[in-house]
């Protein structure tokens, strides 16, 4: 009976232990895998499934056509105040600090699911300060960047970085894992982030992963790709090729997911950091739109953003207010994993519109903005709804009738008048906010 017993216990205790370890595995294997691409200088205008007639964007417009595309996504006017916002899911008045610069202090999306057992990378643009510590305090296992180079004086921590630090297109310099990397000649820096990427998709497919690609197209200088038949100083048509092999490294990616057997257990989202370089014009189905990167105008901060899961979204064309503030939420939410508690986020999950169960978060978004990027003296803000825009200076525009914000309204009806006062109301909310 005694030994008896003790087998009893013994097979309870395996029993447990598989159980357990069973429950674990199925836990980690749930757990989706997250891959966030952001573009660089490229507005809404120019992609073929918002609307654009220059270029034909065929692997975004398919994840498009199978998720959700959403109409109205604001970034900031610039690179770094959208990639500190993005990164952190706080807006620019709480933690913005200066150009080219992430202060240490904050806490990434990476940071969050890396406690949740995610493997992490990043490769393209980082544009941020630091050193190879730097990143991996931000969360980051596995980095391939360009643009390790000292923007802000006190930043210590920052590498020296080579002559030719600064070329990121033919023949690159990026800094991986640690090292400073010059892959040579007949390389393309765009090729050799996207290859960093797949390999590290192969190498951990088993798991669950976050990829955060902040691609180092398409921002100038404006060369031809590996792909241009023409090896031409061509403003517009490089412009052009450099939106198409953006769009060819995306399908790149969605093929190596779909390679190694993952493609409908990914979430994948695309967006771009802020509008289009002014010199670039682009025909779209509502006209001739020119480039407003560095406004605070629909034309420098109006981006797109589509987000694709097989299986899990279906298709559908949002008009739900968006800003970078919300990513970091609906990427905690969907890994399962927990905000931080010492520290506001300003935006708000995207999950349960994308799951359809709510039509509508928020009533209203928020920017603020330094000019240029750079002169804090001249900082601006604004709010917004789906319709209307209201400036810290009192200037209030009807975005869907004067798009570029050429003439503030003067004489508004007793409605505007009451959308206009409570535009105010959430301004000084958002104003008065403590970092």
């Amino acid at each position: 009976m005694q030994i008896s017993m003790k087998f009893s216990l013994h097979i309870l205790k395996l029993f447990t232990f598989f159980f357990i370890s069973y429950s674990s595995l199925t836990k980690a294997d749930s757990k989706p895998n997250i891959i966030l691409i952001m573009a660089d200088d490229i507005g809404v205008e120019c992609f073929s499934s918002y609307g654009g007639k220059d270029t034909h964007t065929e692997h975004l417009d398919a994840l498009a056509a199978s998720g959700q595309r959403f109409k109205q996504c604001y970034s900031q006017p610039l690179c770094t105040p959208s990639r500190v916002q993005i990164m952190t899911g706080r807006y620019n008045n709480r933690n913005y600090q200066g150009f080219g610069w992430l202060d240490p202090k904050e806490v990434t999306f990476a940071n969050l699911l890396k406690k949740e057992g995610y493997s992490t990378c990043i490769a393209g643009k980082w544009q941020l300060g630091g050193n190879e510590k730097t990143i991996q305090n931000f969360g980051f296992d596995e980095h391939c960047l360009w643009n390790m180079h000292k923007y802000k004086k006190s930043d210590k921590t920052a590498i020296e970085e080579p002559k030719d630090w600064l070329r990121r297109f033919d023949n690159p310099t990026l800094y991986r894992n640690g090292q400073w990397y010059q892959p040579g000649e007949k390389s393309y820096g765009p090729e050799v982030c996207t290859d960093f990427i797949c390999d590290f998709i192969g190498q951990n497919r088993e798991k669950p992963f976050l990829v955060y690609y902040p691609m180092i197209l398409t921002h100038s200088p404006f060369d031809p790709t590996p792909d241009s038949k023409s090896r031409k100083q061509d403003i517009k048509q490089n412009f052009t090729d450099m939106t198409h092999f953006m769009d060819k490294m995306v399908g790149r990616i969605v093929a190596k997911l779909e390679q190694e057997g993952i493609r409908d257990n990914t979430l994948i989202i695309f967006t771009t950091d802020n509008g289009t370089h002014s010199k670039i014009k682009s025909n779209t189905d509502k006209g001739v739109i020119q480039g407003g990167k560095n406004q605070m105008t629909d034309a420098g901060t109006h981006v797109p953003l589509i987000i694709n899961w097989p299986g899990k979204i279906k298709p559908a064309l949002s008009s739900e207010l968006v800003d970078f503030s919300d990513i970091l939420p609906t990427l905690v939410e969907t890994a399962g994993a927990e905000l931080p508690k010492d520290r506001h986020i300003d935006g708000k999950s995207l999950l349960p519109v994308l799951e359809g169960k709510v039509n509508s978060r928020r009533e209203t978004i928020f920017c603020y903005y330094w000019d240029y990027g750079r002169n804090k003296a001249k900082a601006r803000a604004w709010v917004r709804n789906e319709r209307y825009k209201l400036y810290d200076d009192g200037s209030f525009f009807d975005i869907t009738a004067d798009k570029s914000e050429n003439e503030p309204l003067k004489e508004i009806s007793a409605t505007q008048q009451t959308i206009k006062a409570n535009l105010q109301t959430a301004l000084q909310g958002y104003l008065q906010q403590q970092p």
